[in-house]
C-alpha cells in the first residue's frame, strides 16, 4: 500500500492513500479517495461479501476456561 505523509506545524500529520489497494489505481493529489473506494465490493479487499459472515466468527470470543478466571461481580465490595 502506498501512503504519503504530510507534516504540518505542531507535529500534526496527514496521511494520504496514493494507490488503491484493491485495483492499483493511482490517485491524483486532490482526488477524493472515498469516491473510488466505494465503487469496490468488500471481496475486492479480501473480505466476505456484504451481509455474509464467516461461520468461524459466530462463536464466542473466549473459550469457557478463559471465562473461569473472571471474578464474580457479586463478590466485589463497593
Amino acid at each position: 500500500m502506498t501512503l504519503r505523509v504530510e507534516e504540518y506545524s505542531r507535529s500534526r500529520e496527514r496521511i494520504h492513500l496514493e494507490v488503491c489497494p484493491a485495483c492499483g489505481y493511482e490517485f491524483d493529489q486532490k482526488e477524493k479517495r472515498e469516491y473510488h473506494i466505494e465503487t469496490h465490493a468488500p471481496e475486492d479487499f479480501g473480505l466476505s461479501p456484504l451481509g455474509e459472515t464467516n461461520e468461524d466468527a459466530q462463536g464466542s470470543l473466549w473459550d469457557a476456561e478463559d471465562l473461569d478466571c473472571i471474578p464474580d461481580p457479586d463478590g466485589w465490595s463497593a
